[in-house]
């Protein structure tokens, strides 16, 4: 991630699960479980869910998804 002042964290942290749902705290064992999931999605780069996870229309389109 860029420096500050480009780049802040917000006050208050939010999961997004791998089904585009938000949450606001994430039990150990099912984050564990969705993380490990994320992880094997794809078979053929499973160390790019973690950069895909932080493209800014993917965190558009789950928050999006939550507003109802």
């Amino acid at each position: 991630m860029p420096p500050e002042p480009a780049f802040t964290h917000v006050e208050s942290l939010r999961y997004i699960d791998s089904k585009g749902k938000v949450h606001t705290t994430l039990p150990f064992v099912p984050g564990l479980v969705d993380r490990v999931g994320g992880m094997t999605a794809d078979a053929f780069a499973p160390a790019s869910d973690g950069v895909r996870d932080h493209f800014m229309n993917n965190y558009v389109r789950a928050l999006e998804s939550n507003l109802d």
